[in-house]
């Protein structure tokens, strides 16, 4: 009995020591807001992102019963304009305090799917191994233990990979980069949580119908919010097999003769992005389409853009981008995703590792990058931490020292451009080729130093 107390305290203590870093993170997140304003008051680089205005300029629209297209360059769904309606009615920063909510929120999300993670796996491991048993030897006790396991996703797991899973938490709540931008007053917060929140329901262990629809009703609604989520579409897909996929028959079984989870995942998605995308569109008409959606297959983007093809999109502003442009564009990240959904969205073990390679590939890959765009990847980053134990202090370090610095070259030419008018195009266009380059070997050398096993023993 001594040892299973000791283990129900340590977890207790793992848990009340999680919540005061949940607390520690809000206090932050609170106190940079109020910088925030008080930056905005005083310097010319403003700390509030010029989205937040935008949104806010929509919500008044909506206040006045009106379209939140009505806002020039208003292009995100009319939820966002929803959800600030208190900017205007309370306090004109509620909106950065939502966001920051959610941002938290995808820090306890990535917790509550790796715990779900390492139970799935000691629950795999234990069945294996008392299959092996009562095959053996048709023990009572045995044949008790495994209906028990059979009916139970709840077991409990040894405090450091508790641990483990909250110090992968941590690596997003404490990411100084995503705390500015959701205090900023950015909103790709909200969409990747619900990526997180659908990945959550796709790998929950009880594996019913229910639950495979509950995850498609979020990825829909996260696809609504942002379009990015439609590259995970194919992970998840292949994720409710339950079996291995070998021949390109397999796959092809897989993917034309769909098993109920399947048929689930697929109908609660096409629900939920059917009836918000219908309802907005009876409300605000083609506008509401184009501009939400339609227009970020066309954008370009020339001042404020990390993006490999920003000094071609400078160089033909004036032009329309052809259809053949278009393709060729899109291609190599439609193939890299493809080629990362085969070889690592096929399994549970290493879905949330799939999804993060095909956010930074598609974020690496599209033709208008700003800071925003890496949330997408940084919160599905911390699900893969646990995999990289081969990567080595210094990699580990140099990995994101070379990502900020190439980031660095890049925001000295467009300050120079933005705020004091000097014509620094070319050199630009330069850091976004050494941005691109730095992000191709970033992910080089994680996928190298990827570890597909869970590692997980019995103690």
């Amino acid at each position: 009995m001594k040892p299973a107390k000791k283990m129900l305290e340590s977890i207790h203590q793992s848990k009340m020591s999680f919540k005061k870093h949940l607390i520690i993170s809000i206090v932050i997140r609170i106190f940079l807001v109020y910088y925030g304003e008080v930056q905005d008051s005083l310097s010319e680089i403003q700390y509030t992102d010029v989205d937040y205005r935008v949104v806010t300029d929509g919500a008044s629209h909506v206040l006045n019963l009106n379209s939140p297209f009505k806002r020039h360059t208003y292009r995100y769904t009319p939820l966002l304009a929803y959800l600030v309606l208190p900017n205007l009615l309370l306090h004109h920063s509620f909106g950065k305090f939502v966001f920051s909510l959610f941002d938290i929120f995808i820090g306890v999300l990535i917790k509550w799917i790796l715990l779900n993670c390492y139970r799935g796996n000691k629950i795999s491991i234990e069945k294996k191994l008392l299959k092996l048993e009562t095959l053996n030897n048709r023990n009572k006790y045995l044949i008790k233990r495994k209906n028990e396991i059979l009916n139970s996703s709840n077991e409990t797991l040894p405090p450091k990979y508790i641990r483990m899973a909250e110090i992968s938490a941590y690596f997003w709540l404490y990411n100084p980069l995503t705390m500015v931008i959701a205090t900023r007053g950015n909103g790709d917060c909200v969409s990747c949580s619900l990526v997180l929140a659908s990945l959550y329901f796709l790998l929950k262990n009880e594996q019913t119908v229910l639950q495979f629809f509950t995850a498609g009703i979020f990825l829909g609604i996260s696809i609504h919010f942002r379009l990015y989520p439609i590259g995970f579409c194919l992970a998840f897909y292949l994720t409710t097999l339950d079996k291995q996929l070998e021949t390109i028959k397999d796959h092809l079984q897989a993917i034309l003769m769909p098993n109920a989870k399947q048929l689930a995942l697929v109908a609660g998605t096409i629900t939920s992005l059917t009836v918000s995308t219908g309802l907005f569109y009876y409300l605000y008409g083609y506008q509401y389409l184009y501009e939400s959606m339609l227009f970020h297959l066309v954008r370009k983007d020339t001042r404020h853009n990390f993006s490999l093809y920003f000094y071609q999109q400078y160089l033909s502003s004036n032009f329309d981008i052809s259809l053949l442009e278009k393709i060729l564009t899109f291609l190599p990240q439609l193939v890299l995703i493809v080629i990362i959904t085969l070889r690592y969205g096929k399994h549970r073990q290493t879905v949330g590792s799939a999804l993060f390679a095909i956010a930074f590939v598609m974020v690496a890959y599209n033709p208008v990058v700003t800071s925003q765009y890496f949330v997408w990847f940084l919160s599905l980053l911390p699900l893969s931490v646990k995999n990289f134990k081969n990567i080595g202090m210094r990699k580990a370090v140099f990995i994101p020292v070379m990502w900020f610095i190439s980031q660095g070259g890049w925001l000295l030419p467009a300050y120079l451009l933005e705020f004091r008018g000097w014509n620094t195009f070319e050199f630009i266009w330069i850091q976004s080729i050494v941005f691109f380059f730095s992000n191709i070997l970033i992910l080089q050398m994680l996928v190298t130093n990827y570890d597909m096993a869970y590692n997980y023993k019995i103690d």
